[in-house]
């Protein structure tokens, strides 16, 4: 039976089912959902129960734009069995029908089930009505995996020594040696001078990132409750780099980081990665998501610690509820494509004058 949730009791035991969960993501935590409120979008929550135990669930973002409605399932739905994710599916279908939303969109893990946090491919789950295709950008979705494996190594530096290039391999060590004055960014101010840093690294490189009113909250929230951790390095009283690394579905993923860039280098950025698989070697996790996606450079920079990529076959689907609003809509939104970099900061603006 399908239980939309209210009580905050209730949110708790679904965000320990997110976090314990294989199949598990950061991008359904409550927390994680919430950052879309800043935007004016609202979010929910359902899940599947027998005999009062979860057994599955989604997170939704109910995203307004352009004055259209639409209703996404940035990761998901996620469940103990393949009967859990059609009946979840089904209910997010007739959710997104009452809710007046023009097109419903999901994203479930599916692919090579080499990478563990993977549900192997199975084309029945998926409603014979839904087309493939990522059709709403404006809630991210997650594309797959860049896994990095670490059931078979014992030790760190066993991981290091498999890294296929020797030069890589001096470069982390130099990191290593360069970078030994770290912490953990804990309070709100800490948080906030490192995120500082992630947004001037994204200025600097042309990319986008929430504003810090947006998510500062929520990783503050995330950080009390040890679902996230924001490595920091320093030198001499200065910040050199920050790293954010979430765990859910017993892995960390690397979701953004920022270094000052310095002549001779220091490898922060690789000292910051070794870091976060030092920690998910000292929980006895059995990979790391380095995360797919970034310009060239920083691909290869992640290559260059034997990642595999494991995008999710066939990815998102979607399936549109009434036609006519979502052609309009897609026309629309072609001719706003230049001024997607300012639509966000629009919909925080009119949500703050309510």
């Amino acid at each position: 039976m399908i239980q939309f949730l209210t009580a905050a009791t209730e949110i708790d035991a679904w965000d320990d089912f997110v976090e314990n969960h294989p199949q598990g993501s950061h991008l359904i935590y409550s927390d994680w959902l919430q950052s879309y409120h800043a935007y004016g979008f609202r979010t929910e929550i359902a899940v599947s129960k027998a005999d009062d135990v979860i057994q599955g669930g989604f997170g939704a973002v109910i995203a307004t734009v352009l004055g259209f409605r639409f209703y996404i399932i940035p990761y998901g739905p996620i469940g103990t069995s393949p009967d859990v994710l059609r009946e979840c599916l089904h209910a997010a279908e007739a959710r997104a029908t009452a809710v007046g939303a023009c097109m419903i969109q999901f994203t479930i893990p599916m692919g090579d089930p080499r990478c563990r946090p993977m549900f192997p491919l199975q084309d029945q789950l998926i409603p014979n009505d839904f087309r493939s295709g990522n059709a709403f950008k404006y809630v991210y979705s997650s594309p797959g995996f860049n896994w990095i494996d670490l059931a078979q190594h014992q030790t760190i530096e066993s991981l290091i020594e498999s890294f296929p290039s020797a030069s890589f391999r001096r470069d982390v060590r130099s990191g290593m040696r360069k970078n030994e004055q770290f912490s953990f960014a804990v309070t709100p101010e800490e948080v906030a001078v490192a995120y500082a840093l992630c947004q001037e690294n994204a200025d600097e490189n042309g990319y986008q990132i929430r504003s810090w009113d947006a998510i500062g909250t929520v990783l503050l929230s995330l950080i009390r409750k040890d679902r996230l951790k924001l490595i920091t390095t320093s030198s001499a009283g200065q910040l050199k780099g920050a790293g954010l690394f979430l765990k859910a579905g017993g892995y960390y993923t690397f979701v953004m980081g920022g270094t000052k860039k310095e002549k001779p280098t220091r490898h922060t950025g690789h000292f910051l990665q070794i870091k976060a698989l030092e920690m998910a070697f000292h929980q006895g996790m059995d990979g790391y998501n380095i995360s797919l996606g970034g310009s060239e450079g920083v691909r290869a920079f992640k290559g260059s610690f034997g990642t595999v990529a494991y995008p999710f076959e066939r990815g998102t689907y979607h399936k549109v509820l009434r036609p006519v609003q979502f052609k309009i809509f897609r026309f629309a939104d072609v001719r706003m494509k230049p001024y997607k970099s300012s639509i966000a900061k629009v919909l925080k603006w009119f949500r703050g004058r309510k």
